[in-house]
């Protein structure tokens, strides 16, 4: 059965099985879970990391199948491995799994791949690097079979990126968990979907970076390669669960100052992401032959072009609302991170766009740089932050705090 994650251009991101999913880079992915393990015991890494995405596959395949009625659970087992490499987390085998559990394997990892990229071969005392996918097994392993979210639970027992032949995930039925459901599609926004004159070459960007199609069952290693990369089709909502716990647990696990912790985590992954995935696609081949000739050499063409990506990636639809050479003001309409906390934990006092704050910080400094790298690589976002001097931002307006629209304005002294 092919899988087909849909672009909704009414929401500007991706579904499959009703649930959310964006372009997200190993870059980003890797960072994040190094620095909530740079947490330390002080937060259980079980809850956070596995727990998040096994609520969000639960749901995801517990709708998906309940639309196909005459699979059997041989046929789902595969559609599950499929689907897995079709986002790019690598080569996944549930041969070894029952309604007893058992166990599953990858001879691909992207998480343990990525893992030795930008840390090298993790020591052999350490636990594996999978929570993602431990957590992804036991919320499908819970819809193939039809049984209420929190019957399994699982844990790594072997992991590649401790130089190990492949990774693998013992699941099994616990003790009957509650977890909390999925936020889905959470708190929706209208988006306008008229194009103005302005807006053409924008949306020629958007389509372009839909058509490219991205899967990683193009791959033998089940990974998606792109822009000299790899990429994950990932769910919208996992890291928006991860920030929501960490944030509710910060003053209680990390003490005084652990809320502008969480933040600076959030808001310097997502400005380091900037320069990793800007300098990506923007010296790629792909750029130069499909996109470059649909933007003009001014920065306020090059901010929309940037901002356009982001739609494409399915991060709801940016805009670039005024721009001069020290102020830009830039409107997410639907952000799905938006609509995951709205869902999770309703309006609160403060704004919570650190991942949206913190990318357009590097989007900025990425433009006023206007680098032309050799490699984009760990060295190469380092550069970029040494050199980013006083670029910041501020939430004018945010659905979080009950205004109707999102709304930053990036400050470049």
């Amino acid at each position: 059965m092919e899988i087909i994650d849909t672009y909704l251009e009414d929401k500007s991101t991706y579904q499959f099985g009703r649930e959310p999913l964006l372009i997200q880079s190993e870059f980003f992915n890797i960072k994040i879970q190094k620095a909530v393990e740079n947490l330390g015991r002080k937060i259980n890494l079980k809850s956070v990391l596995m727990v998040s995405a096994q609520v969000l596959s639960y749901n995801q395949f517990s709708n998906f199948f309940k639309d196909q009625h005459k699979m059997s659970v041989e046929d789902r087992k595969k559609f599950v491995e499929n689907y897995y490499a079709h986002c790019g987390f690598g080569k996944l085998s549930m041969r070894g799994i029952s309604n007893k559990g058992g166990h599953a394997d990858l001879i691909s990892d992207h998480y343990a791949a990525a893992w030795v990229k930008y840390y090298g071969q993790r020591p052999s005392s350490h636990p594996g690097v999978g929570y993602f996918t431990c957590g992804f097994l036991c919320g499908a392993i819970e819809a193939i079979f039809d049984v209420p979210s929190g019957t399994f639970d699982g844990k790594q027992s072997m992991c590649i990126s401790k130089g190990e032949s492949n990774s693998r995930f013992e699941i099994f039925r616990g003790l009957r968990r509650k977890l909390n459901p999925s936020p889905a599609f959470g708190k929706q926004q209208a988006i306008d979907e008229s194009i103005s004159e302005n807006g053409l070459n924008n949306q020629k960007v958007v389509e372009a970076i839909r058509n490219l199609h991205v899967t990683g069952l193009a791959s033998e290693k089940g990974l998606i390669e792109a822009f000299d990369t790899t990429w994950t089709k990932h769910y919208a909502n996992y890291h928006s669960l991860i920030m929501i716990k960490l944030l509710m647990k910060a003053d209680q696990k990390l003490g005084k100052g652990g809320v502008g912790h969480i933040k600076k985590i959030f808001k310097e992954g997502a400005e380091r992401n900037a320069y990793f995935t800007l300098g990506k696609v923007l010296n790629s081949s792909f750029w130069k032959e499909k996109i470059a000739g649909l933007v003009d050499s001014d920065a306020n063409s090059q901010w929309s072009a940037c901002l356009a990506v982001m739609t494409g990636f399915g991060y709801g639809k940016w805009e670039l609302t005024e721009g001069s050479s020290t102020e830009y003001k830039v409107n997410v309409i639907n952000n799905p991170l938006t609509n995951a906390y709205l869902k999770l934990v309703g309006n609160t006092k403060a704004p919570l766009g650190y991942y949206t704050g913190g990318f357009l910080t590097g989007l900025a400094n990425y433009i006023r740089q206007n680098p032309k790298p050799t490699d984009v690589d760990a060295e190469f976002v380092n550069e970029m932050v040494a050199a980013k001097g006083d670029v910041s931002y501020k939430e004018e307006q945010s659905r979080m705090t009950g205004s109707d629209k999102e709304t930053l304005m990036i400050l470049v002294h």
